[in-house]
């Protein structure tokens, strides 16, 4: 069995400002390259506190070719020492295509991509989720989208986990119920795709499952009552855990299956990453039924009421059947064809056919 490693660092604050200052100093950034998103820079009023010339907030929901190519092109025009991303995925994973831009000089989004040698040097990098759902902040890879090739791609290096991580429940508190709940069902995601995963070790399977428990015990709070910091924070530490489960583990076929899905008909990640969960988890429980059980007890749910209550989490907030996204049947058999994703579906704990997949498939349409 693998052993665990992750190197990044996580301060949990109530005051993300000041504990990014303390970072800075702490790892000696002098022209922080800053990554953000257009909503983020407006209300956390970053041009006020750092120079406008070194943020980049043009990014699309999920980051593509274009996307880096622009980043790129801003931050050639200055010599900076350090990244900070402060948003989402998109934000968090566009930077890490950054840091290997500064550390390799190559601008050629291929190259970066597909750069496997050791860095000449290793940039600094500061990492603010606002959101509850990616994880990027403890991970060493993120995801670009080419839009002409239709095509999902990877960046992946061991130095491109960031050196921090700042959890603040604050930076989470303006995003509508909707994105909550599609990021909380990524982080579901995340942490089932690390327990029936074929690199599981016992480490990453007790980040897991700490972090299924916690959604759990919290998410319908959050439904509730949206502006409740704490449940904020358990929900924002739950996907750190996440994170710290799948960063050894990566994710599985869930995830595999719901690539075509985003390119194809636009379904947001987090809805598309884990649309497939329960039929996964009747494919896959009789081989993790020591993490199921564990899972069970601690809830203190019995297995079909842990399936029902993973089912609740979506309703009344957002669609999650395929019809309801525009999907026709006609089309399962190209969609089954894109889902066999190298590196993400061979994950799985149980090696799926096309029959499977077109299974699962057929099983996530409106009865």
């Amino acid at each position: 069995m693998a052993s665990y490693y992750n190197p990044v660092k996580i301060f949990k604050s109530n005051n993300w400002q000041l504990e990014l200052t303390n970072n800075i100093q702490e790892l000696r950034i002098a022209s922080p390259a800053i990554v953000t998103s257009p909503g983020n820079r407006q209300r956390l009023n970053l041009d006020s506190l750092y120079s406008p010339k070194s943020i980049f907030s043009d990014v699309n929901s999920n980051p593509n070719f274009e996307d880096c190519i622009n980043a790129i092109k801003f931050f050639r025009k200055d010599t900076f020492d350090g990244v900070i991303a402060l948003g989402g995925g998109s934000v968090m994973d566009l930077a890490k295509v950054i840091m290997a831009y500064l550390c390799l000089e190559k601008s050629d989004i291929y190259k970066l991509i597909n750069y496997k040698g050791d860095f000449p040097r290793k940039i600094p990098s500061i990492f603010l989720p606002t959101t509850h759902g990616t994880a990027s902040e403890v991970t060493m890879w993120g995801t670009i989208w080419n839009m002409k090739e239709k095509k999902k791609y990877s960046i992946s290096h061991p130095d491109l986990y960031p050196d921090v991580a700042i959890l603040d429940g604050n930076l989470t508190l303006s995003l509508p119920l909707d994105i909550s709940i599609t990021t909380v069902m990524d982080a579901l995601s995340h942490s089932l795709e690390a327990i029936w995963n074929k690199n599981a070790n016992n480490t990453s399977t007790d980040f897991a499952i700490s972090a299924i428990c916690s959604i759990l015990r919290n998410v319908e709070e959050l439904k509730q009552t949206p502006l409740d910091l704490s449940i904020r924070n358990k929900l924002l530490n739950a996907s750190t855990v996440s994170g710290l489960a799948f960063s050894n583990t990566t994710t599985a076929a869930a995830h595999s299956i719901s690539y075509p899905l985003t390119i194809n008909y636009g379904i947001p990640h987090g809805v598309a990453s884990s649309i497939g969960l329960i039929p996964l988890l009747e494919i896959n429980g009789e081989f993790i039924k020591d993490p199921l059980n564990r899972i069970c007890n601690n809830l203190e749910l019995t297995y079909d009421k842990l399936k029902q209550m993973i089912k609740t989490i979506p309703q009344g907030v957002i669609p999650y059947t395929l019809d309801a996204w525009g999907i026709p049947e006609d089309q399962l058999p190209k969609l089954v064809d894109e889902s066999f994703t190298k590196g993400r579906m061979n994950n799985n704990i149980v090696d799926l056919k096309t029959d499977d997949i077109l299974m699962i498939l057929k099983e996530l349409y409106s009865n």
